[in-house]
């Protein structure tokens, strides 16, 4: 599956989250491509995986990595 990051306002669907004032381009585009992609797993809405996504790279900048380790999906 190709992600594709529009780079535009990001609206917050998701009140109470680290990243509620965040905008995608604060985050590693790369991180941000793996945490939607492991997020949509979840969700349909593109959208609120991108937030919940930036939400935890905003606790942790290298989540979507380290998760990659613990699980054993090596790149």
């Amino acid at each position: 599956m190709s992600i594709k990051i529009i780079i535009r306002e990001h609206k917050d669907k998701i009140s109470g989250g680290l990243a509620d004032k965040a905008q995608p381009s604060d985050f590693d585009s790369e991180q941000l491509k793996k945490g939607i992609k492991i997020e949509l797993e979840h969700t349909n809405d593109e959208d609120v995986a991108k937030e919940i996504a930036m939400d935890h790279l905003a606790e942790d900048p290298e989540y979507y990595t380290k998760l990659s380790k613990i699980e054993g999906d090596h790149e």
